[in-house]
Formats: C-alpha cells, sequence, structure tokens
C-alpha cells in the first residue's frame, strides 16, 4: 500500500516539474533548474552573413572579404567579365584621355573630358564592386578588388570636381596592376575588356 502512494505522490510532481519548464520560456523570468540527466538543446546560433552563392548575378558587392574561401559558380569567369569591363572603361574614357592631355589646363573641351571620364569612373566602379562578389572565392584577391574599388572611387571623386591629376591617375593605375598581378597568380586572370559607357562616348 505504501508503494501504491508513492507512485501516486510522483504525478503531481512530475506534472509541476514540466509545468515550471514551460514557464521558464518567458523573456524575464529566472531560469529554472534542469533534472540531472536531462537534455537540454543547444541554444539558436546567430544568424550568419549571407553566403557569396546568395549574391545575386549583376548585383554590387559591399561585404567585407571573408577570412576562408567561399566559392561561386563560374567565380573566375565572372571575375574576369565585371574587372575586365571596370578596366576597359578606365583606359578608354579616363587614361587614355589624361596620357594624351585631355586634362591639361586649356586642353580642348577639358570640362568636357572630365565628365565623360566621371561618367566612366562610376562604370568602372560599379563593375569592380560586382567583381569583388566573385573574388570572396579567393581573400587576397577579394581586398585586391576592394584597393582598387577606394583608388577608382577616389579618382571619380576628383573628376567630378574637375581636380583630378596624373598623380592621381598613376596611383589608379598601380593599384590596377597590382589587381591584374594578383589575380594571374590566383588563377583569376582578365584583360582590358572594349566597352562603351553611355554618357562617356
Amino acid at each position: 500500500m505504501a508503494v501504491r502512494k508513492a507512485r501516486f505522490a510522483t504525478v503531481p510532481v512530475a506534472a509541476m516539474l514540466a509545468m515550471a519548464l514551460l514557464s521558464g520560456c518567458g523573456g524575464d523570468k529566472p531560469p529554472v533548474a534542469v533534472p540531472q540527466g536531462a537534455v537540454v538543446p543547444p541554444p539558436a546560433a546567430a544568424s550568419a552573413p549571407p553566403a557569396a552563392e546568395d549574391v545575386k548575378v549583376g548585383q554590387e558587392y559591399n561585404g567585407e572579404c571573408p577570412q576562408q574561401a567561399n566559392a561561386r559558380r563560374f567565380a573566375k569567369t565572372r571575375f574576369a567579365l565585371h574587372a575586365g569591363l571596370g578596366l576597359g572603361a578606365f583606359y578608354r574614357y579616363i587614361y587614355k584621355p589624361l596620357r594624351s592631355g585631355g586634362f591639361q589646363t586649356g586642353a580642348d573641351k577639358r570640362t568636357r573630358t572630365f565628365l565623360k571620364a566621371a561618367v566612366a569612373g562610376a562604370f568602372a566602379l560599379h563593375e569592380m564592386k560586382i567583381a569583388k562578389g566573385f573574388a570572396v572565392a579567393n581573400p587576397t584577391l577579394c581586398k585586391g578588388v576592394q584597393a582598387v574599388s577606394n583608388s577608382v572611387a577616389g579618382l571619380t571623386g576628383k573628376l567630378k570636381g574637375g581636380t583630378a591629376t596624373g598623380a592621381d591617375l598613376d596611383a589608379t593605375k598601380n593599384s590596377l596592376d597590382a589587381l591584374k598581378q594578383k589575380a594571374l597568380n590566383s588563377g583569376y586572370d582578365f584583360k582590358a575588356r572594349n566597352v562603351t559607357v553611355p554618357g562617356a562616348s
């Protein structure tokens, strides 16, 4: 008879324990002790940054360069396309006009040349940001694209203000040359592509 009473006594205790555990889910309530031997599920992991594969084709990538490789489909081909378009715009509308004296004070259509170069600079920056999204498979290359993007952004700002100099152009060209070398060493080689930029032609 005593054994039967002991069994019935455990029923309300178990029910109270279950209710206490359920009530412990409230945000402001104190934590509930977990019985020894119970399995506690791990807390939900913090949401991770979007994978490189989540970046849409043709979309600028403004995120941080990863510490580890994060491959994307056809990354090398797409990187070469967009980096090549950016490089092509730089050479056609910025580098060649400057080297031919188009930016010098008193040059024919100097203001128009600056405006066209600024439009091309914005286009090149856009293409480099897209290329960065495909360079995340290689953290070193990704950082190289970021350095070029920063240089092109600075040059474009000076072109808009009419203050760009040969030194600014050389700095951007040097960053592009460094990127090309890093890309070549990483198997992501690219070349300047013929491109016509609307508003810069």
